[in-house]
């Protein structure tokens, strides 16, 4: 008999079901989920190092910085290093929608270090604009790539003529993002070598505006390291779809 009471208890026990639903196959695929993204990220930190041959003998560690997980992993074949590859994210500069996670491959040779190759790992940047940071050979990839990493500045040309970046077209807070999610894996390089002062001190004695590899190293979660900083910059109109005014 059709009734409010009825329509209620039946519209009640549809949101339960769906509901239920819902949260088991959340709970079958969770894992399955968790594991490919793992095997995404482990083929990346191949990808971003020069090939080889032989087995791939990894070592890790990760270092906390306020609420984010810098992971390093040395990766070496017989008896030699390959390279380090870094996972790391932006932290002091988010992108239009979210934060920008990068793998860096860092190699040595000669003493001098290069970035080897770099993957994006995350982003919701906006398609056709910010996103086309995943594309291979876009700016953002090309003003780094076969860098020396300790030569560069990690801003944009726009904001800062000395910056080592070429922006994406209309889409400059992404690329501010991309930046710094690299400085961040310099960071974590550095300081997987034992190469990072991360003391107070050091902290203390930067100049005022700079953009250093220990600022961004020991940078609590929305802070911000000078004035300027974007971390909640709106993106201006190009951003959303007209590229005229980059």
């Amino acid at each position: 008999k059709s009734s409010l009471k009825n329509m209620v208890l039946v519209l009640f026990t549809i949101t339960a079901v769906s509901a239920l639903l819902v949260a088991l196959v959340n709970t079958l695929t969770k894992e399955t989920i968790a594991n490919t993204e793992q095997k995404n990220k482990d083929l990346a930190k191949l990808e971003v190092l020069p090939t080889f041959e032989g087995e791939a003998e990894l070592e890790e560690q990760t270092k906390q910085i306020g609420d984010f997980t810098v992971g390093v992993t040395k990766v070496s074949a017989n008896g030699e290093v390959v390279g380090y590859a870094v996972e790391a994210p932006s932290i002091t500069k988010s992108g239009y929608a979210d934060r920008i996670y990068l793998m860096v491959g860092f190699v040595e040779s000669d003493g001098q270090t290069t970035i080897n190759g770099i993957k994006v790992l995350s982003q919701k940047e906006t398609p056709g604009l910010g996103a086309n940071m995943t594309k291979e050979g876009n700016k953002l990839e090309l003003s780094a790539v076969g860098k020396n990493p300790a030569e560069m500045t990690f801003k944009v040309k726009k904001d800062d003529a000395s910056g080592s970046f070429d922006s994406l077209t209309g889409s400059t807070i992404s690329s501010r993002a991309y930046a710094n999610a690299l400085e961040t894996a310099y960071a974590g390089y550095l300081w997987a070598k034992g190469e990072l002062d991360t003391s107070e001190e050091a902290i203390a004695d930067a100049p005022t505006g700079a953009s250093t590899t220990s600022e961004v190293a020991d940078t609590p979660t929305g802070a911000t390291v000078a004035e300027g900083d974007y971390a909640n910059e709106t993106e201006p109109e190009a951003q959303k779809g007209e590229v005229t005014n980059e």
